[in-house]
């Protein structure tokens, strides 16, 4: 008798089609999604000005921890957004709470990544002041 899942620990070719799958997913909501693209676009100027202000290492760590995850937020709240148009065809109270909230939940750690960021860079623009 074998086991349910006979596949193999690791299978190259699915994980190379979930990662397949998982640019397509980025793809997608950069080409639609404003905010994820002024998001990607923010996160490049951060990176050049952490290499200019020479930001420790650290501090680089927790810059690209908080930029992740604002990142990862944008791509979770397209899939809510995609999923609540499929499940609300016509117009639902409810549906707008959803994608409202999961919109609010992007926005306030965006506000955290820029107290982060100001945390960081604040103190170094005013040494060059």
């Amino acid at each position: 008798m074998g086991f349910k899942n006979d596949r193999p620990f690791i299978s190259w070719k699915r994980l190379k089609k979930s990662f397949i799958y998982a640019s397509q997913g980025i793809f997608h909501t950069w080409k639609h999604e404003q905010n994820f693209r002024v998001h990607t676009l923010l996160t490049f100027a951060i990176i050049i000005f952490a290499q200019i202000f020479r930001v420790p290492l650290l501090e680089q760590a927790l810059l690209a921890l908080v930029i992740g995850a604002v990142l990862a937020l944008e791509l979770i709240n397209t899939a809510i957004e995609h999923c609540v148009d499929v499940l609300f065809e016509t117009y639902d109270i409810r549906a707008k709470i959803i994608k409202d909230a999961a919109a609010g939940a992007v926005f306030i750690f965006s506000l955290v990544a820029v107290i982060v960021g100001a945390l960081i860079f604040i103190p170094k623009i005013l040494q060059l002041l």
